[in-house]
């Protein structure tokens, strides 16, 4: 379940994440949205400073393997793994569980009836010995 919910989670932030990269030009559009030319590429200063332009990338978002949506890609990527390790793992846990669950019936079945064997035995015995001393 956490690892669906962060598959999830992720998956939403890099669609914001690739929709604020296309709208601000950080990103190739795909063929069937708009296209919008950006103006001249902004160069930063030493010391930028800030809220005095709009937004300046200074790293390309998909970029392998600093890029903010690759990273968050592979990280969904990890989870998918997860959680496809988690399945398999419950599955073959579930199968040795019942198999010890089947094994262990077995078992106290079969210690049920030579406990009412024995006894069975028992009360036979100290039938015979009552019946010698009379």
């Amino acid at each position: 379940k956490d690892a669906q919910d962060a598959q999830t989670a992720v998956s939403n932030a890099i669609s914001v994440l690739k929709d604020f990269y296309k709208s601000s030009g950080g990103m190739e559009k795909e063929a069937y949205e708009l296209v919008q030319r950006s103006k001249a590429p902004v160069t930063l200063p030493d010391t930028p400073s800030t809220w005095d332009s709009e937004y300046t990338r200074v790293a390309d978002p998909a970029s392998q393997p600093e890029g903010i949506v690759t990273v968050l890609e592979k990280v969904s990527a990890d989870f998918a793994q997860m959680e496809s390790d988690t399945n398999a793992q419950e599955a073959s846990d579930q199968k040795a569980y019942d198999e010890d669950m089947k094994e262990c019936k077995i078992e106290k079945a079969r210690r049920i009836q030579e406990t009412e064997m024995k006894t069975q035995e028992r009360k036979r015995v100290l039938q015979k010995k009552a019946d010698m001393e009379k």
